[in-house]
């Protein structure tokens, strides 16, 4: 039995829905989750706040695959058949931007949890924004650098 959207406290941040969508246009971009919770939990949370409609579940990595962040962004990699160089890892932790770093991947960070952006650029985030309100910056930064 699934909880309904009552049992979860929280909302979707705002710009999440339009990145998402915005991300989703763009030829080639594939997108997935990476996250230590288990992939049902995972599908529920991004579900009830309606940010789950472009996810591509089975290219992600869940908390029943690794214990460790950098080898579920190892795992999500092999999964999705991408090189380092290929993908991009949007987080809001320095544990996250770590893991993406561990792998060398491009990572985006944006403080919209309880992560700073001055924490995020410490841990080595390529660039830091301070929300996803702005979606064609994102969209840009996703692609490499200009």
């Amino acid at each position: 039995m699934r909880p309904g959207p009552g049992a979860l406290r929280g909302h979707a941040l705002p710009g999440a829905a339009a990145a998402l969508d915005a991300l989703a246009e763009v030829d080639g971009v594939e997108q997935t989750v990476v996250s230590g919770n288990v992939r049902a939990v995972s599908e529920i949370k991004l579900q009830v706040f309606g940010l789950d409609r472009h996810i591509r579940w089975q290219l992600g990595a869940y908390g029943e695959d690794a214990d460790e962040r950098p080898e579920l962004v190892r795992i999500a990699l092999e999964r999705a058949g991408l090189t380092a160089a290929e993908a991009v890892l949007l987080d809001d932790t320095p544990a996250g931007v770590e893991a993406g770093l561990a792998n060398r991947v491009r990572v985006i960070g944006v403080a919209t949890g309880r992560s700073s952006e001055a924490e995020l650029r410490a841990a080595g985030a390529t660039v830091v924004l301070p929300d996803l309100t702005d979606t064609d910056l994102l969209v840009r930064l996703s692609q490499g650098p200009s």
